[in-house]
């Protein structure tokens, strides 16, 4: 054992031992103090129940109108835990509360960081209206420091609530704007992005023309950034978008080509494996190739039926 970490089991020796002999106060900074110890060595629910029952000494010596910024620091200690243990909707509740502290603190801008991270919260807890109304309500605090790239994150943010929420009109609204931005950000990467989530948004829509400008633009940047697995999505995008304006040769092409890249991936993406062989047999049926689509959905069945079980 290294001197540095016989220093460190020391403290958190001598911490533990103040525990016995405090109280009130200095109680709760010493669990303050050991939750620190307890994140560094990620372990999250020890420095879960640190955090909270140093708040909850604070909140019984007078909560936020004595103790503010104390309470701010461990919110935010804890909403960290939350994430770290994939414990989002507590990790949305816990940001909540912590965007309510900000505001009694006049702290704009963690109010609007927490506000923004409540959000992103609820969407990794499926929760796509509360992640929606989380990030449009973010887009109505005045923001001094808000920047063309800001401002297209928290619209690139609302569009992906809206699309889960099957709302593909709102949704490519969204996601222009956030393209607008970032264009004027200068930021080549996230316009890309844009072009991707749009490209699916008009493909539900049936929208062919504005899909395939949208996946042209995606498969350009994917050849360009000589990325193979973002080449991958692409080509299932433009071909999915070739396949609704009725152009069935360069529809086979893209997505023959795109499931030969995404089958390469050790993690395999089954569930987009699944839907490229279902588009590229639509496309082998309007071609009068009958034989060879319904061998490609025949192999297909038992993964289909696996991942949907």
């Amino acid at each position: 054992m290294s001197a540095e970490n016989n220093e460190h089991n020391t403290q958190e020796q001598e911490l533990w031992d103040r525990m016995s002999t405090t109280e009130g106060r200095e109680r709760a900074e010493v669990l303050d103090e050991l939750s620190h110890i307890a994140y560094k060595k990620d372990n999250y629910t020890e420095c879960l129940h640190l955090v909270d029952t140093s708040i909850g000494i604070y909140y019984k010596l007078g909560g936020a109108d004595v103790y503010l910024k104390e309470l701010i620091h461990l919110y935010k200690g804890m909403s960290h835990c939350y994430e770290h243990l994939n414990q989002f909707e507590d990790a949305a509740a816990a940001f909540e509360h912590l965007a309510g502290l900000y505001y009694i603190d006049e702290d704009h801008e963690g109010q609007i960081w927490a506000t923004r991270a409540t959000a992103r919260a609820w969407y990794e807890s499926k929760e796509w209206q509360k992640s929606v109304d989380g990030h449009i309500a973010a887009t109505k605090l005045i923001d001094p420091d808000a920047t063309p790239f800001s401002m297209g994150m928290d619209q690139i943010n609302i569009g992906m609530g809206l699309a889960k929420l099957k709302r593909d009109e709102d949704a490519t609204a969204a996601y222009l704007g956030a393209r607008k931005l970032f264009k004027e950000a200068k930021n080549p990467e996230y316009v890309n992005w844009c072009d991707n989530y749009l490209a699916m948004a008009y493909f539900n829509l049936g929208n062919g023309p504005e899909a395939k400008f949208h996946a042209q633009h995606y498969f350009n940047y994917s050849k360009v950034a000589e990325n193979l697995g973002m080449e991958a999505y692409a080509r299932y995008r433009l071909g999915a978008a070739f396949l609704i304006c009725d152009e069935y040769l360069e529809a086979e092409k893209h997505l023959t080509r795109a499931l030969e890249l995404l089958t390469l991936e050790d993690d395999k993406d089954w569930e987009d494996i699944v839907a490229a062989n279902k588009e590229l047999a639509k496309a082998l049926v309007a071609l009068g190739r009958d034989d060879e689509a319904n061998e490609r959905l025949e192999r297909i069945k038992g993964i289909e039926e696996t991942i949907v079980a």
